[in-house]
Protein backbone atom coordinates (compact mmCIF):
# COMPACT_ATOMS: atom_id res chain seq x y z
CA UNK A 1 0.00 0.00 0.00
CA UNK A 2 1.29 3.08 -0.98
CA UNK A 3 0.42 6.61 0.06
CA UNK A 4 2.47 9.81 -0.20
CA UNK A 5 1.69 12.89 1.98
CA UNK A 6 3.30 16.55 0.41
CA UNK A 7 5.56 17.98 2.67
CA UNK A 8 3.29 20.58 3.31
CA UNK A 9 0.73 18.31 4.19
CA UNK A 10 3.31 16.74 6.74
CA UNK A 11 3.72 20.41 8.04
CA UNK A 12 0.19 20.97 8.70
CA UNK A 13 -0.37 17.58 10.55
CA UNK A 14 2.61 18.69 12.72
CA UNK A 15 1.36 21.70 13.72
CA UNK A 16 -2.31 19.58 14.62
CA UNK A 17 -0.08 17.37 16.70
CA UNK A 18 -0.86 14.65 14.65
CA UNK A 19 2.38 12.96 15.71
CA UNK A 20 3.77 10.55 18.49
CA UNK A 21 0.49 9.01 19.72
CA UNK A 22 -1.72 11.08 18.06
CA UNK A 23 -2.02 10.33 14.39
CA UNK A 24 -4.55 10.61 11.67
CA UNK A 25 -7.34 8.78 10.80
CA UNK A 26 -8.86 8.21 7.31
CA UNK A 27 -11.97 6.24 6.59
CA UNK A 28 -13.58 6.58 3.52
CA UNK A 29 -17.67 6.28 4.26
CA UNK A 30 -20.96 6.18 1.04
CA UNK A 31 -21.77 9.30 0.45
CA UNK A 32 -21.94 12.61 -2.03
CA UNK A 33 -22.26 12.91 -5.60
CA UNK A 34 -20.18 10.03 -6.81
CA UNK A 35 -20.69 7.16 -4.21
CA UNK A 36 -17.77 7.65 -1.79
CA UNK A 37 -16.21 10.22 0.37
CA UNK A 38 -12.96 10.95 3.04
CA UNK A 39 -13.24 11.56 6.48
CA UNK A 40 -10.12 12.49 8.63
CA UNK A 41 -9.44 12.94 12.34
CA UNK A 42 -6.68 13.27 14.76
CA UNK A 43 -7.39 10.12 16.81
CA UNK A 44 -5.29 8.44 19.57
CA UNK A 45 -7.27 5.23 20.06
CA UNK A 46 -6.35 1.88 17.86
CA UNK A 47 -9.27 -0.11 17.43
CA UNK A 48 -9.25 -3.82 16.77
CA UNK A 49 -9.10 -3.88 12.65
CA UNK A 50 -6.94 -0.59 12.12
CA UNK A 51 -3.63 -0.46 10.30
CA UNK A 52 -1.53 2.00 10.10
CA UNK A 53 -1.16 2.94 5.91
CA UNK A 54 1.84 5.32 6.15
CA UNK A 55 4.24 5.97 8.38
CA UNK A 56 7.13 8.61 8.28
CA UNK A 57 8.97 9.11 11.89
CA UNK A 58 6.37 9.86 14.50
CA UNK A 59 3.75 10.39 11.89
CA UNK A 60 1.64 7.97 11.22
CA UNK A 61 -2.22 7.30 9.08
CA UNK A 62 -4.37 4.65 10.01
CA UNK A 63 -7.36 3.26 8.69
CA UNK A 64 -9.60 0.23 8.97
CA UNK A 65 -9.54 -2.56 7.00
CA UNK A 66 -12.92 -1.84 5.08
CA UNK A 67 -11.55 1.45 3.94
CA UNK A 68 -7.74 0.59 3.77
CA UNK A 69 -8.43 -1.20 0.31
CA UNK A 70 -9.51 2.15 -1.12
CA UNK A 71 -6.76 3.91 -0.38
CA UNK A 72 -3.43 2.65 -2.14
CA UNK A 73 -2.36 5.05 -4.49
CA UNK A 74 -4.08 8.02 -2.21
CA UNK A 75 -1.65 11.28 -2.14
CA UNK A 76 -2.72 13.86 0.64
CA UNK A 77 -1.83 17.65 0.34
CA UNK A 78 -2.18 21.04 2.08
CA UNK A 79 -3.63 24.28 0.22
CA UNK A 80 -3.55 27.13 2.30
CA UNK A 81 -5.80 28.76 -0.36
CA UNK A 82 -8.22 31.64 0.46
CA UNK A 83 -10.91 29.92 -0.37
CA UNK A 84 -11.02 26.11 0.09
CA UNK A 85 -8.28 25.86 2.33
CA UNK A 86 -7.31 22.36 3.65
CA UNK A 87 -6.35 19.16 2.68
CA UNK A 88 -6.85 17.51 -0.04
CA UNK A 89 -7.23 13.85 -1.28
CA UNK A 90 -6.72 12.91 -4.63
CA UNK A 91 -6.76 9.05 -5.48
CA UNK A 92 -5.18 8.03 -9.10
CA UNK A 93 -7.88 5.21 -8.70
CA UNK A 94 -10.72 6.93 -8.67
CA UNK A 95 -12.92 7.31 -11.76
CA UNK A 96 -15.10 9.42 -11.50
CA UNK A 97 -15.49 12.54 -8.91
CA UNK A 98 -18.15 15.29 -8.18
CA UNK A 99 -17.53 18.25 -9.52
CA UNK A 100 -17.19 20.15 -6.27
CA UNK A 101 -14.46 17.42 -5.43
CA UNK A 102 -15.76 16.05 -2.45
CA UNK A 103 -16.81 12.62 -3.55
CA UNK A 104 -15.46 10.01 -6.32
CA UNK A 105 -16.08 6.71 -7.19
CA UNK A 106 -13.44 3.62 -8.13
Amino acid sequence: MAIKISDRAKEQLKKLDAVGAQFLRVSVAPGGCSGMTYKACIDDTLKEGDQAVYEDGDLRVVAEAGSAMFLDGLEIDYSSDLIKSGFRFTNPNAVKSCGCGSSFGI
